[in-house]
């Protein structure tokens, strides 16, 4: 027997592992079983724990056993040439004739998916950038790297696939540097600290993350206290991993969500603030460039509806 099709699950996909899948690589399997879908974007899927191994994240080199559980959580992509350029407007930070950086709006999608095939970062690439439309079949032309829609702030985007293989090699020997702002509830006491507790899938809702010893991978995030406030504290905090949420998932787990999170936040903090969103910004962007290895450093202030809410101290 070969179980080649997937089967569906709502959005996502599964596959029994038979005997002729024995000792395939996970990577190498999904590629193979994706069409269109290169091995680069598979692999990202895999770091971005979208890829659960019987219902545990895993690494791209898994060697696959026989009756292995490969579930896929989030379906795969558009293709790039099936995405709309779109004319959108960007904030364009940095360019040359390798990679861009640019500081992404709120409420931007950064890659289409299921049910927003429109209006996303990717669209408004394309539209500007048409050589973008050959680099990968994969719906994510160029991104190396993405923050959520809610989330503002700087993003690299690579304009051909050596730069794009280089700047994801940088961010998984964690050599790029990310800095955050966020404002999170309550006092925070300690000056500066770490948070080291590993993220995995949560087993009872499976789009969002969690800490748990068995089914995470590892996760760290240092934070510095930049203002304490009455009732909230500012905290800049660099990411020495990039889990999916990690920041939120991190922050929740003590004691002190970010203000405005729908998903990790506090259900009931008083008095509501003012903000449409999650108040978190990534702030600071620093790597070197892959064709020069000259260091690239890059700074995006807070956006104006952030900056609103620290002007307006008697609420803080």
């Amino acid at each position: 027997m070969h179980n080649s099709d997937s089967k569906p699950s709502g959005t996502e996909q599964s596959w029994r592992i038979v005997e002729d899948q024995i000792g395939t690589r996970l990577d190498r399997f999904l590629a193979s079983r994706l069409t269109g879908i290169s091995r680069t974007t598979v692999q990202q899927l895999i770091a971005e724990e979208a890829v659960l191994v019987n219902q545990r994240a895993a690494k791209a080199g898994y060697l696959l056993r026989l009756h292995d559980d490969v579930q896929m959580l989030q379906p795969p992509t558009t293709r790039s040439q099936d995405v709309k350029p779109q004319p959108l407007p960007l904030d364009i930070v940095y360019e040359d004739d390798d990679l861009l950086v640019i500081n992404k709006a709120v409420g931007m999608v950064v890659h289409p998916a299921v049910g927003h095939h429109d209006d996303t970062l990717v669209n408004a690439l394309l539209a500007r950038y048409p050589a973008l439309q050959k680099l990968e079949e994969n719906g994510r032309p160029g991104i190396v790297h993405r923050l959520d829609k809610d989330t503002s702030g700087l993003l690299m985007v690579a304009k051909n696939l050596r730069t794009q293989a280089a700047l994801v090699e940088q961010l998984q020997q964690h050599q790029v540097e990310k800095r955050y702002l966020a404002l999170v509830e309550g006092i925070v006491s300690l000056d500066q600290g770490s948070i080291d507790a590993p993220i995995g899938r949560d087993p009872r809702h499976r789009q969002q993350m969690t800490i748990t010893a068995q089914e995470g991978r590892e996760a760290r995030t240092h934070f510095r206290v930049q203002q304490r406030y009455a009732r909230h504290t500012l905290l800049l905090l660099q990411l020495e991993t990039g889990r999916t949420h990690q920041i939120r998932v991190h922050l929740k787990a003590i004691g002190h969500p970010v203000v405005g999170d729908p998903v990790y936040g506090a259900k009931h903090s008083r008095p509501q603030l003012p903000l449409q969103r999650q108040f978190l910004h990534a702030y600071q962007l620093k790597f070197a460039h892959p064709t020069t290895d000259k260091p690239l450093e890059f700074e995006a202030p807070l956006p104006d509806d952030l900056q609103k809410i620290l002007a307006q101290e008697n609420i803080l």
